[in-house]
């Protein structure tokens, strides 16, 4: 439609829809366009609308060392075929983390760094970065952390992001545990931690995931007993409570296991921690109780463990020659994606760029219950917007079916 003024009019379902499918980048700019905008933008009704539109595909986020600056970095590939040089992110003290930061994540676009006594969390589309204060236990002064395991994700009742941080002490002198097990819950939207006390005694040991499994509203740990029986230990982003579900039955002493999503769904990754030629059996968690083996990769050689799942039936992989490589299973061909380990300091993450901020509701950001938040259509009861740069109706057009 064009007015007197000869300026184009566009329906509000239109003018989302275009902003849905542009990159962060371009709407932190457009932000200072006009105060509807700048709302919408800020409102996490779009932020989710933003954040699954299928113009944004899921990319690759590689954690390595880099032997040219003799410091870690991270790779972000640019696309989905992994075939273009990546980005490199070099300088970490930028991030306030010098050396090998642990990560957690990424959920919805946000990543967890740590540390030591450090702790943030940080958007890179937004260049967001929240320092976090670390939580102090009441511990003698004798005991020290030596053990950290993190879940990220949001709970669904609220719409609040929290981290789960669960620290093992010890008194360092004597090798002596502390029991029970610490545990920290920070909500993003209140900037508050929550600690308490939880006994572990059913399982000795949680291990790493391979990604950030978080599903549901619920978030998963593998453990071990003595016996090493395996076992699932969930925690409920809403009531924060914990819980043991069954693992798959019978698996072998000598089996290694790995927690992961695989197609949107928690999976068990086992192999021969020991075997020069591993098999990964990944097994998928069909209900809270029920578990089903999918398939076998395999073989491949000279490797030294499984990073995390890409497509289908491609797995990451690290070499013993510290190579990050993809293994795609039905053609058996092994692509070298060019980053490389040190010492085991290898992550890869499926990392999808969000308007998320992670400053929380303190600093800003809307945040609150689904019926709390503004539809994005009420942001434009006001005078038509204009989008910039375009003349013809067929040139709109042509930007809704990229």
């Amino acid at each position: 439609m064009v007015t007197e003024y000869g300026d184009h009019h566009l329906s509000d379902e239109v003018t989302i829809e275009i902003l849905s499918m542009l990159p962060v980048k371009s709407l932190i700019r457009y932000k200072c366009v006009c105060k509807k905008w700048y709302c919408l933008i800020q409102n996490s009704y779009f932020h989710a609308k933003h954040h699954q539109h299928h113009n944004h595909r899921a990319r690759l986020l590689v954690l390595h060392y880099n032997n040219t600056t003799d410091k870690y970095a991270f790779a972000l590939f640019p696309d989905e075929t992994l075939a273009s040089k990546p980005f490199i992110y070099n300088d970490m003290n930028d991030l306030q983390m010098p050396g090998y930061p642990g990560v957690f994540g990424p959920f919805n676009g946000i990543l967890g760094l740590w540390v030591t006594d450090r702790l943030a969390l940080w958007n890179p589309a937004t260049r967001e970065f929240k320092p976090l204060q670390v939580p102090k236990p009441n511990l003698p002064t004798d005991y020290s952390a030596y053990c950290d395991f993190f879940g990220f994700g949001l709970d669904p009742v609220t719409n609040y992001y929290k981290v789960v941080w669960i620290r093992y002490f010890k008194n360092e002198e004597y090798d002596n545990p502390y029991d029970p097990i610490i545990v920290s819950v920070y909500n993003l939207c209140t900037d508050i931690w929550r600690l308490f006390e939880l006994d572990f005694s059913q399982c000795d040991f949680l291990h790493e995931s391979l990604c950030n499994t978080y599903m549901n509203g619920i978030y998963h740990w593998l453990t071990t007993n003595k016996g090493k029986i395996y076992k699932i230990l969930t925690f409920d982003m809403s009531n924060e409570i914990f819980r043991n579900i069954k693992a798959p039955p019978d698996i072998p002493e000598s089996q290694c296991g790995y927690l992961a999503m695989y197609l949107d769904s928690i999976a068990l990754l086992l192999y021969e921690e020991d075997a020069f030629e591993k098999h990964f059996d990944i097994w998928v968690k069909k209900d809270e109780e029920c578990w089903t083996k999918e398939f076998t990769i395999g073989p491949i050689s000279d490797v030294t463990r499984p990073l995390g799942f890409w497509k289908y039936n491609e797995l990451f992989v690290e070499l013993k020659t510290s190579n990050l490589v993809l293994y795609e299973s039905e053609t058996q061909e092994i692509k070298d994606l060019g980053p490389r380990g040190q010492d085991y300091c290898l992550s890869v993450f499926i990392y999808k760029e969000s308007l998320v901020s992670v400053r929380g509701t303190n600093e800003g950001q809307e945040v609150g219950n689904a019926s709390d938040m503004v539809q994005v259509q009420d942001l434009f009861k006001y005078p038509p917007i204009f989008i910039w740069g375009c003349q013809t109706v067929e040139e709109i057009q042509s930007l809704i079916n990229v």
